[in-house]
């Protein structure tokens, strides 16, 4: 059997999207925009990937790291659109994907942190106007987010955990003929619908610290 939360986690230690190029792409986009292509793209591979039962399995490796890569594309799509929207410069950071895919998979210390805004804390934790691109990397290491490039026990552990429930269900569904495609793609739009809720959360709390420091 796959064990889809290695895979997930394998997935994400070798992401390393260009920030400034999403920044760039994002420039004349609006959230909605972005987040429909990438919803688009997520959900034709998720139902290409089950079009032939029994034979999806192999596929669905592909689909994964696939779905990552999306996953963390549109994350940082609507960070930059949203600083477009409120600053005049890039505050895109590496850290800030795992910082959201711990809020997703429901981490208690980073959703406390967001969820209950305490921006004044982190900002004074930054330090000063300099600090206003490290604010992802002072979240994560506030919350024991990352450990090193990986994302820390728990957190891995919790991403891990919630990946599985749902790869488990498309893995099962891909041998329904006929019914695979649409079970896959569903799956996929949920991926994406819900790691953008997340997104959205964090940046709206992360461009609040940025404006109060």
């Amino acid at each position: 059997m796959v064990d889809y939360g290695k895979l997930v986690i394998d997935a994400f230690e070798k992401l390393t999207p260009d920030l400034d190029a999403i920044y760039g792409d994002a420039k004349f986009s609006s959230t909605d925009n972005w987040l429909r292509k990438q919803k688009a793209l997520v959900t034709g591979s998720g139902a290409a990937a089950m079009s032939i039962p029994g034979a999806h399995i192999a596929l669905l490796t592909a689909d994964v790291v696939f779905l990552m890569n999306r996953m963390s594309v549109c994350s940082y799509g609507v960070g930059a659109i949203y600083g477009y929207e409120r600053f005049t410069q890039n505050l895109l950071e590496k850290e800030d994907f795992s910082n959201i895919l711990a809020l997703w998979a429901g981490d208690e210390e980073i959703s406390t942190m967001v969820e209950g805004k305490v921006a004044v804390d982190i900002a004074s934790k930054v330090g000063g106007k300099v600090g206003v691109k490290l604010i992802g990397k002072t979240i994560a290491k506030s919350s024991g987010v990352l450990i090193g490039k990986k994302l820390g026990g728990k957190v891995g552990a919790k991403v891990g955990a919630k990946f599985s429930g749902k790869l488990l269900g498309k893995a099962a569904g891909g041998f329904l003929p006929f019914l695979g495609p649409a079970v896959g793609g569903g799956i996929n739009y949920w991926f994406i619908s819900s790691i953008s809720n997340s997104a959205e959360k964090y940046f709206d709390f992360k461009y609040v610290i940025a404006n109060n420091l």
